[in-house]
């Protein structure tokens, strides 16, 4: 009887060390995914966090959000015009475009694209290929639906209003002649490439060269002199801006599309999470721009000022601020 008492309480350890045992391992196997996951997430946040060395954007997500893209203009009204609807313009209040055949879109937008292709078959001998311009709201639901996320919303795309245009013939390649000499001359004739099919975007996620967008604000007689608050209207009139405040065109005015491009995507009200980084020139803290205005929250024009003085006194030009946020990772300057 002792035997089997020793016996069994010999056994009643055993027991215990095997319930211990399995107890410590499930705890291990709770906690090692946490604690791993701690670490990922302590990885990640210093990713994005990155370091301030005094200078402005130091990494991260800029935040200006619809269907997961940044610069999405979020407002379906913005470029309304003539009292329609998006998607709903009479064909009467539309202009063919004489080059596509069964193309159309706002008489503006078409009178400037006669323009633009006339220099651009200087250049090339040929037109401009137009693949798609004005779609009605039936077509963009047709589209989204057959694309998903790679479409707008219906009533939210700028196609909707006669103002996009996708373009082919060589435009539909970044690393094409054609598509750089619409980069370079597109704007003078008030088309522009949109900010979220940027390569140099934070959120980059649609790449279409040959989408662009003729800009109204853009085409009126010399220079914009304000901006519409769209991300591609601030883009224009800070090319205007550079060239008349400090003389940066050509490369220089490259440089600086690319940087504030891939800082802010030129929305005036984009705000890193990570940060206190706000607005176009993404100015760590934003408040520092208040000393080009106290509307430096809500107003381009200042921030675009306050961020070519910026870039003057540190960098001397904006290639020189671009190749210096190149060389940094995360990115900043």
């Amino acid at each position: 009887m002792a035997a089997r008492a020793g016996a069994r309480t010999g056994r009643g350890r055993t027991g215990r060390r095997v319930i211990t045992a399995a107890v410590v391992g499930v705890a291990l196997a709770i906690v090692a995914p946490i604690a791993g996951l701690i670490l990922l997430v302590a990885a990640v946040v210093t990713n994005i966090v990155g370091v301030d060395s005094g200078g402005m954007q130091t990494g991260g997500t800029v935040v200006y959000a619809n269907e997961g893209s940044t610069f999405v203009d979020t407002n379906p009204l913005r470029n309304a015009w003539g009292g329609y609807q998006n998607g709903q313009i009479l064909a009467a209040s539309l202009c063919p475009i004489a080059t596509a055949t069964g193309q159309q879109a706002t008489c503006d937008a078409v009178a400037a694209f006669a323009n633009l292709n006339a220099a651009y078959r200087q250049t090339f001998g040929r037109d401009i290929t137009v693949t798609d311009s004005y779609r009605s709201y039936a077509d963009q639901v047709a589209i989204k639906v057959a694309k998903g996320n790679l479409a707008a919303t219906p009533g939210y795309s700028n196609h909707g209003w006669g103002l996009a245009f996708d373009l082919g013939g060589g435009i539909d390649d970044y690393d094409s002649e054609q598509y750089a000499w619409m980069k370079a001359n597109g704007s003078r004739f008030a088309f522009f490439h949109p900010t979220w099919a940027e390569p140099e975007s934070p959120d980059f996620t649609k790449a279409e060269p040959w989408h662009w967008q003729f800009v109204p604000a853009a085409a009126q007689l010399g220079p914009p002199t304000n901006s519409a608050g769209t991300p591609d209207s601030n883009r224009a009139f800070g090319r205007t801006l550079a060239d008349q405040n400090k003389g940066w065109t050509g490369d220089e005015w490259a440089c600086l599309e690319q940087l504030w491009t891939a800082e802010s995507g030129w929305n005036h009200y984009a705000d890193n999470p990570t940060s206190s980084a706000y607005g176009i020139p993404q100015a760590l803290p934003g408040s520092k721009m208040a000393t080009a205005g106290t509307d430096w929250e809500t107003n381009p024009r200042t921030q675009i000022i306050w961020g070519l003085d910026y870039i003057a006194d540190r960098y001397g030009t904006p290639c020189e601020a671009w190749a210096f946020w190149n060389r940094h990772s995360p990115h900043w300057y």
